[in-house]
């Protein structure tokens, strides 16, 4: 997710509203000449640029993607300036696209107008990117985006082809949401873009209230835990992998679990987030109700100054948001929700205690990025910086990294076996899986 606030994607619209506003202020004598001037100016400024944002092609409702999900993230093809695809992250959390290596940037050709500082998820407090304008994105189906802005990283912060085993270079996010409704089908793997006065919810759809502030999406949700309940205003965070993450010391009436375990919660941003893992007994969304969630608890100031941005409690993700047909109507402020085949699934961590990650310049090699204490890994010895040659004859020539980690989270008392190297040489470790929360 990005924290700075920028006039993108749109956003003539957003400063026509803005003046639009201040006339209420203005006495009636002098308002009516005021806005046949505004009108002037308007008219002259739209006959005088072509069309900002992204855009279906004339007399198509409906455009369908195919997208592909690692970690419980979708990602879909983005072409830049009619040159250049890359794989991209389908993110509600984010303001503005982000181009996460700058070497493609340069490659582009791409003019910065300015560097500015941003804040996100992590340990640091602050990182440095770079604005280009008039960028062009288009989308399978025809779909086209034009006078579009986009942030630069300076550094890989994120580090996504690492952490999630794949080449992915960028994320986008509200550009896309604010023109279109989207249903979200986990289950195909299939998008499906509407323009929204053609977009009809189909009648085994559940309507959820939504609220969209500066950019992003919210809706409440219903926690009980010991006995206690609250409601929690979550942001919608399709570019998150956990089901829930909480600020539980903004909560009225919630406390974090008494049984978590100390962990990495994920990497944004601003790096690594730690924090403590648990379970929350019952989450209602409307009608639908979850038990045992696993809920992401940061340690403060990894993540909290993030989570109070648009006051708010925590987000909903991916863990969760994947359980479901997900249909995204930003212009009416719903959300709508139908059962998924994995609606019913247990939520689980991963049961090992080993951080995988993949390295090289192929992405080929798996290598174990951190261990945390007293789990099945650190028994045998598994240590930070061990290269895993083969888990259960599984590799990255053979498999994923997503899929590891799924085998990581199967099933309590699963057999793991590795052969790794370190120093050298070849070790073979065995240990079984643990159901440590």
């Amino acid at each position: 997710m990005i924290h700075q606030s920028l006039g993108i994607g749109g956003y003539l619209l957003f400063e026509d509203y803005m003046l639009l506003t201040w006339l209420r202020f203005i006495p009636f004598s002098k308002r009516l000449l005021l806005v046949l001037i505004l009108g002037c100016m308007m008219g002259t400024r739209a006959s005088s640029q072509e069309r900002i944002g992204f855009f279906m092609p004339d007399g198509v409702n409906m455009v369908e993607i195919k997208f592909e999900q690692y970690s419980n993230l979708i990602v879909i093809p983005i072409t830049i300036n009619n040159f250049l695809t890359l794989k991209f992250i389908l993110d509600t959390g984010a303001e503005s696209a982000i181009l996460t290596e700058k070497v493609f940037g340069d490659i582009l050709g791409l003019t910065y107008v300015r560097d500015i500082q941003i804040q996100g998820p992590g340990l640091i407090d602050s990182l440095q990117a770079f604005v280009a304008t008039g960028i062009r994105m288009s989308m399978p189906g025809g779909i086209q985006g034009k006078g579009l802005n986009m942030l630069v990283l300076k550094e890989d912060y994120l580090e996504l082809n690492k952490n999630l085993g794949e080449e992915i270079y960028g994320i986008i996010g509200y550009e896309v949401f604010n023109r279109f409704v989207i249903n979200i089908d986990y289950d195909e793997r299939i998008l499906r873009i509407y323009r929204p006065e053609s977009f009809k919810p189909r009648k085994w759809d559940t309507a959820i209230p939504m609220t969209v502030y500066n950019t992003k999406p919210f809706i409440n949700m219903q926690i009980t835990q010991d006995g206690k309940k609250d409601t929690v205003k979550l942001m919608v965070d399709s570019g998150a992998s956990h089901a829930l993450l909480l600020d539980v010391d903004n909560t009225d009436d919630l406390k974090r679990p008494e049984k978590v375990i100390l962990t990495r919660l994920g990497h944004g941003l601003g790096g690594e987030i730690p924090g403590h893992l648990g379970r929350m007994n019952t989450c209602l969304i409307g009608d639908f109700s979850f038990e045992d969630v696993l809920v992401s608890i940061p340690i403060s100031g990894a993540y909290i100054k993030a989570i109070k941005r648009g006051s708010r409690h925590g987000t909903l993700g991916g863990d969760l948001l994947s359980r479901f047909d997900v249909t995204f109507d930003y212009p009416n402020e719903t959300l709508y929700l139908r059962k998924g085949q994995t609606f019913n699934d247990a939520f689980e961590a991963n049961m090992s205690g080993m951080i995988i990650a993949a390295e090289g310049k192929k992405l080929d090699s798996l290598v174990v990025s951190d261990v945390n204490e007293d789990t099945p890994a650190t028994e045998v010895d598994i240590r930070r910086g061990d290269v895993i040659l083969k888990i259960n004859g599984l590799n990255l020539q053979n498999s994923s990294v997503s899929e590891i980690n799924a085998m990581l989270r199967k099933k309590d008392g699963l057999k793991i076996r590795l052969v790794i190297w370190r120093d050298g040489r070849k070790m073979k470790k065995t240990f079984r899986l643990k159901r440590m929360i």
